[in-house]
């Protein structure tokens, strides 16, 4: 019986021995081996070291996410005998550590090469943003799969322990001599990054559209400069008005201040001033369109109209207030009379008007006709209305009267 109780003994202390000497988990990262006699560790710990590349820190939190240490990489972090989160640039790995025993868990990199001054960015497979870098500088990681994205494009990389995974990137760019900027879309239509003319975007390899002012442009990409060609248009004119451009389909694009220009991709486009159009056809050179000006000018409170030659109304403004149009003949309207203009570049049309009042000591309205016997206006005793130069016939109650109006003079009628 006591032989059988010593050999039951001795199993028992082999067994705590064996346990008490477990070997690290295994691990395709982390290495473990004895820790150097120099190392300044307190007794029972062991220690960790991250190898990285980089001037980069490292981080170590326990089973509860608490964070216990940190050092730089390549820096011993003694810590007690446990199993370890390890985080560097947020890409995370688990490390063991036994005591008086070294444990060395070395990292890979990524490193985004282009020309521009831009930053990368680094997500994991959740789509969680880990880190970002300038272009050129490289991101210490640990070994796994990454997505990268500049300026909202996207590259997977595998990063190796000990390797630097190098991705290489192109640009775009669209040059043009407005203050404008263009904008760059994904094959899904999504909006990735957008930069002022002239300003170069680095973007990953692929086929993209590019809209500037709403125009539309494919760019391929690859590890050159893609340079789209552009030009300009302006409409110029006198009032203080704005043009507008539409494409092929009606579909409109953009507006600008008459004289200053918009930038576009090479194409046909319509322009509209004050509902007048014009289609033009931009290159790389400079479009310049000119526009002239109609003003009807009276002394009363009123508006006048244009018409196109079909006869839809296109514009209105008070007397006195010009309005620019594209060149070609139309019809100016105050109270129901027509007046042909025609409008040139670089000319202002003026036409004056007349006025006219029928005074009378009692109140109603009188009425003007034309020659047609056509009613134009209606307005109150003593009030004054403007008309185009001509003869109006003019009724108040019974009485009957034929009225000259002439350009620039207000004619009165006494009842």
């Amino acid at each position: 019986m006591m032989r059988l109780a010593a050999i039951r003994t001795a199993v028992l202390v082999m067994l705590a021995l064996s346990a008490c000497n477990k070997a690290p988990p295994l691990d395709n990262v982390c290495s473990y081996g004895p820790l150097p006699a120099t190392s300044e560790v307190p007794a029972g710990q062991g220690g960790l070291v991250t190898q990285a590349a980089t001037d980069a820190y490292f981080y170590a939190f326990d089973g509860a996410g608490k964070q216990v240490g940190s050092a730089h990489v390549n820096a011993l972090l003694p810590l007690k005998p446990g199993e370890y989160q390890l985080k560097v640039n947020n890409s995370v790995h688990m490390g063991a550590v036994e005591s008086a025993t070294l444990t060395k868990c070395p990292t890979g990199g990524v490193l985004v090469n282009g020309s521009t001054d831009d930053y990368y960015h680094v997500f994991d497979d959740a789509g969680k943003e880990l880190a970002s870098a300038h272009i050129g500088a490289a991101l210490s990681l640990f070994q796994g799969s990454y997505q990268i994205r500049l300026n909202n494009s996207s590259s997977a990389a595998q990063v190796q322990s000990g390797t630097t995974a190098n991705l290489t990137t192109g640009t775009v760019n669209v040059d043009a001599s407005t203050d404008e900027y263009y904008y760059v879309f994904d094959s899904a239509g999504s909006q990735l990054a957008s930069s002022h003319l002239g300003k170069p975007l680095g973007l990953f390899a692929g086929m993209y559209t590019v809209k500037l002012n709403n125009s539309e442009s494919k760019a391929e990409v690859g590890a050159e400069t893609s340079n789209i060609p552009a030009g300009t248009l302006v409409l110029e004119g006198s009032t203080d008005e704005y043009y507008y451009v539409f494409n092929a389909a009606g579909t409109q694009l953009a507006s600008s201040h008459l004289g200053r220009p918009l930038a576009l991709f090479p194409g046909s486009y319509n322009v509209k001033l004050n509902n007048s159009t014009a289609i033009t056809s931009v290159a790389t050179s400079p479009i310049t369109i000119g526009s002239g000006s109609i003003t009807l000018q009276g002394s009363t409170d009123e508006y006048y109209y244009v018409f196109d030659h079909a006869g839809t109304q296109l514009a209105s403004a008070h007397l006195g207030r010009p309005l620019s149009f594209l060149p070609g003949d139309y019809t100016a309207k105050l109270n129901h009379v027509s007046i042909p203009v025609r409008v040139e570049a670089g000319r202002a049309n003026e036409n004056q008007t007349g006025s006219l009042t029928v005074k009378s000591s009692g109140s109603g309205y009188y009425s003007v006709f034309d020659s047609a016997g056509t009613q134009l206006a209606s307005k109150e005793l003593n009030q004054p209305v403007s008309l185009p130069a001509g003869e109006y016939l003019v009724k108040a109650g019974s009485n009957t009267r034929t009225v000259a109006v002439t350009a620039g003079q207000s004619s009165v009628v006494n009842l």
